[in-house]
């Protein structure tokens, strides 16, 4: 009885890895959410970790709340948001209970344009908010509402996507893998660092627009957002990355980690084999440099946000060695990169044949956090991200380890789900 379920763990493990190795993501579309978000219904406000009441978060992500019923009309000010918020009047939900991610404070509602990603291998789709060009990190990831702020998410919804969604619409899509695949190869890793993505997606797209019949200033406007937003790519990044995990969500006997993301207060994952639950424990700092010196660990918030979903698929601190120059930015060198992505390797079910790395001798990234390796070899993993301040806005980059005390829970709920000859 005792090998008959590490044979059904094994082979459920193997299934999950190889969806995410065999998915086939790409970016074929710009929607508004409420057309693409599954479960977001008309007043309700998506942010990111594990599900939290409006009076436990933290005044970041409060903040954030009453600026999305500003922004959807649904209060005139923050005052009356907030009744509205703490009498239940507004639906509040987790990023990652949908096909949806919650970078920063997560913030979405179902006016805001999205980035479509569809895994082809699986016709999984996953939705994720864009950077915001000049406001970046404004309101989806920080919170953040002013009449400038919400007048280019107007732009950009009505006037700079639709050019770009007729674009992807010609062509058939932007294939994803191939830009992370070469990316990882010119330093990086696809969390805190898409230098190399960024470029490598406007040479493919540039001529696609240059040929298209739009005037010239609404084609200037779309090429500028590409070459001049920071970070263009991290949402697709982080598109691919809920794309192929939502294939694994739900299957039964798999130990690997479907999910992991931080809400300020308590950090959660999730797993394979108990499909939507959580296990939470609370929210760890980032350990790394601060932009300034007038900056401490008092002025920094626990972990915030989802980005971190794009570890559970090998990137970030599973592809450390991938980027030193993100080590760099941590206080480290590039022989602490490289021990980090073989410490990972030691909870992790498999490799990826797709991202060879050429610090490591063009050996394969990890992929696929197993909560049994985690248990037993005490190595919790390592997740990349941005430091954030406590009134908003990035003050350093760091890594933080998931609290064991996550996989603990996970663990016994497991047993309990799979017992050994049940």
């Amino acid at each position: 009885m005792l090998m008959d379920i590490k044979e059904k763990i094994a082979n459920a493990n193997q299934r999950a890895i190889d969806n995410i190795i065999n998915s086939d993501p790409c970016w074929i579309d710009i929607r508004p959410a409420g057309e693409v978000v599954e479960g977001l219904t008309d007043r309700m406000i998506i942010h990111s970790g594990p599900p939290i009441a409006y009076e436990d978060m933290v005044a970041l992500h409060q903040r954030g709340m009453r600026n999305a019923c500003l922004l959807e009309g649904w209060a005139k000010t923050e005052e009356q948001a907030d009744r509205l918020l703490r009498g239940g009047e507004i639906a509040l939900s987790s990023a990652l209970d949908h096909n949806t991610v919650g970078a920063g404070t997560g913030i979405i509602t179902r006016s805001i344009a999205m980035m479509v990603v569809e895994d082809r291998a699986s016709g999984r789709v996953a939705a994720t908010f864009p950077a915001e060009g000049d406001f970046e990190g404004g309101f989806n990831g920080w919170g953040r509402y002013s009449p400038e702020i919400a007048e280019n998410l107007r732009h950009m919804r009505q006037e700079l996507f639709p050019p770009m969604a007729d674009m992807l619409r010609r062509r058939g899509g932007v294939a994803l893998k191939p830009i992370l695949s070469e990316s990882f190869q010119m330093g990086d890793e696809n969390h805190t660092r898409q230098t190399a993505a960024d470029m490598i997606i406007l040479k493919q797209c540039v001529m696609d627009f240059i040929d298209m019949d739009y005037p010239p200033q609404v084609l200037k406007a779309v090429m500028r957002y590409f070459s001049r937003t920071p970070r263009m790519f991290h949402c697709l990044g982080q598109g691919a990355a809920r794309s192929a995990m939502l294939s694994n969500v739900g299957m039964p006997y798999s130990t690997m980690v479907t999910a992991v993301c931080g809400n300020g207060v308590e950090f959660g994952i999730k797993v394979a084999g108990l499909g939507e639950r959580w296990f939470t424990a609370p929210s760890p700092y980032l350990e790394g440099r601060y932009t300034s010196s007038k900056y401490t660990k008092a002025d920094a918030l626990p972990w915030i946000g989802d980005s971190c979903v794009v570890e559970c698929a090998g990137m970030g601190g599973m592809a450390a060695a991938a980027s030193p120059i993100v080590s760099l930015l941590r206080g480290q060198k590039l022989r602490d990169s490289i021990a980090q992505t073989r410490e990972m390797e030691k909870i992790c079910i498999g490799k990826n044949h797709n991202f060879s790395i050429p610090n490591l001798d063009f050996d394969f990234l990890p992929v696929g956090i197993d909560i049994r390796l985690v248990l037993k070899t005490g190595i919790c993993p390592i997740v990349h991200g941005g430091n954030f301040h406590k009134d908003g806005g990035l003050i350093g980059a760091g890594t933080a380890r998931v609290p064991m005390e996550c996989f603990q829970k996970a663990m016994k709920a497991f047993a309990a789900e799979y017992p050994v000859g049940g």
